[in-house]
């Protein structure tokens, strides 16, 4: 039994030890503290989408995500939509129009700001300046090509946008850009949600019920 206790306390001194090193720098306490403020902002728009502002929540949402706030816009979609299918068209356009729009806010912090405020927004992500010239080069020969990834991958569309306008990217091929890929991946989500969103739902439950599928 006491073998036990004392691996069950190693085990917690191992944990706390790896935090503390975890937060040990200026750029891991950063990302810290930018996820905590995340986490409570999060919280309160799902207390707002609850009040009957779904639409509404996912739209600013998405346009917080794409210019200033980490995170996915599907946080809010996905979930709504699955809780209310009927609306899915209606979720997926707010979520375009916002993210489209917050994109475009990041690429004129770019253009226009980005040593004032591209810049601290950058290291607060935790992206140094060495990044920042790996990402120039990248965007001299592949600007284009990486902005319409950035909006149907897992690739930051708001870095992306903040060194399209950084780095010369043209605002018409970049507003196209992001608008059309935007645009593809939340109706292929709706689509998705609106076709097979039960199926989903249930398959949610049983797991959340420790269920086998």
């Amino acid at each position: 039994m006491e073998s036990h206790l004392d691996s069950a306390v190693d085990s917690t001194d191992v944990i706390a030890e790896s935090a503390s090193v975890a937060l040990a720098t200026p750029v891991a306490r950063r990302r810290f503290a930018v996820r905590a403020r995340v986490r409570v902002l999060l919280a309160r728009f799902h207390d707002w989408a609850e009040t009957g502002w779904a639409t509404s929540a996912i739209g600013i949402w998405a346009f917080l995500q794409a210019s200033v706030v980490p995170g996915p816009v599907e946080t809010f979609f996905v979930p709504l939509a699955l809780a209310d299918r009927k609306r899915a068209w209606r979720f997926a356009l707010s979520a375009i129009i916002g993210s489209s729009l917050g994109a475009l806010v990041s690429f004129g912090i770019g253009r226009f700001a980005f040593d004032s405020v591209g810049v601290p927004i950058l290291s607060a992500l935790g992206f140094g300046l060495d990044d920042v010239e790996q990402s120039r080069a990248l965007f001299a020969s592949h600007g284009w090509m990486l902005v319409v990834l950035s909006t149907v991958t897992p690739i930051s569309l708001k870095l992306t946008s903040i060194a399209a306008g950084a780095f010369g990217v043209p605002f018409f091929h970049f507003a196209l850009a992001v608008f059309a890929g935007r645009t593809v991946r939340f109706v292929a989500t709706a689509a998705v949600i609106l076709y097979a969103g039960e199926k989903l739902s249930r398959r949610a439950e049983r797991r959340a019920a420790g269920r086998p599928f």
